[in-house]
């Protein structure tokens, strides 16, 4: 169940008070901050590459080409993702709102992603013909229009500015590149995601700096997104843990919509889709 908007504008004005008598009362130790510590001097380096680069070099292409290839190779499965994203709130304090999401992929036509999360819980459904949002807390659907293939929908949504947990993936396997404005991406190193051995790369574009954790085995999958927001207030981060099915069972009933008992029709609206307003 979606956490309710009344308890989040409480939690929201006991925050502001905190904060404001924190700001009135701020002692005179707090200007005497000490000075932050000498980072390593790899740390250095890549801090350097990344603020001054202006390319991606060749090892993080070659990790890119590969999970590129991974998923034009794929046109049935299922990948589960355990997302947080941060919610920042008057004077920046930041809460950190959890979020599953499962999606099944039959491509070209076939897309089901049911999210279920603190701020909301939505499906949505795509059959080759159209697309149905259903939000389950207020027994709501709404459909629209779509193109004859999975490509061509994710193309329409982002350009329509709409957002969707893993909508980057499906972009990245269907119909564009996540590098199209990135001005600097290197290989970190090496990590560990649930015990799978990545590579651990790291991006910079105009207003956001992300990290992708990819699988060196033979299925280059990613593992791991981390999404910093640069230049807005508390630099908000959105992070995904991804598991992939590659043989998944699906029934080709998943990409067919049936109105609950009661759910009532509304007009669809890219912001319901995007922000998942409650109506």
């Amino acid at each position: 169940m979606a956490r309710q908007m009344t308890d989040r504008r409480w939690l929201t004005a006991i925050i502001h008070g905190i904060l404001l008598t924190l700001v009135a009362t701020a002692p005179v130790w707090a200007q005497d901050a000490a000075e932050p510590a000498t980072e390593p001097a790899a740390d250095v380096d890549k801090t350097a590459e990344l603020q001054t680069g202006a390319v991606i070099t060749p090892e993080a292409q070659a990790v890119l080409d590969r999970m590129r290839a991974a998923f034009m190779g794929m046109k049935r499965y299922a990948v589960t993702a355990e997302i947080t994203r941060d919610e920042v709130l008057p004077f920046g304090y930041k809460l950190q709102n959890n979020e599953s999401a499962r999606m099944w992929v039959d491509a070209p036509t076939g897309l089901r992603l049911e999210v279920d999360g603190d701020i909301k819980n939505r499906t949505y459904i795509y059959d080759g013909k159209q697309l149905t949002m259903f939000a389950p807390d207020n027994n709501v659907y709404a459909t629209s229009e779509a193109p004859p293939t999975l490509g061509e929908l994710v193309r329409n949504l982002l350009d329509d500015g709409v957002e969707m947990p893993l909508i980057d993936l499906l972009y990245e396997g269907y119909t564009g590149s996540l590098t199209d404005d990135v001005r600097v991406g290197l290989v970190v190193g090496e990590s560990e995601v649930d015990g799978v051995a990545t590579d651990h790369l790291a991006f910079r574009q105009p207003s956001v700096d992300w990290q992708l954790w990819v699988d060196k085995g033979a299925q280059a999958l990613p593992r791991k997104l981390l999404i910093t927001t640069r230049y807005a207030v508390g630099d908000p981060q959105y992070q995904a843990i991804l598991h992939w099915d590659l043989k998944p069972r699906i029934d080709a009933k998943s990409f067919v919509f049936v109105p609950p008992s009661g759910a009532t029709k509304i007009p669809f609206h890219t912001e319901l889709v995007a922000r998942g307003e409650q109506k």
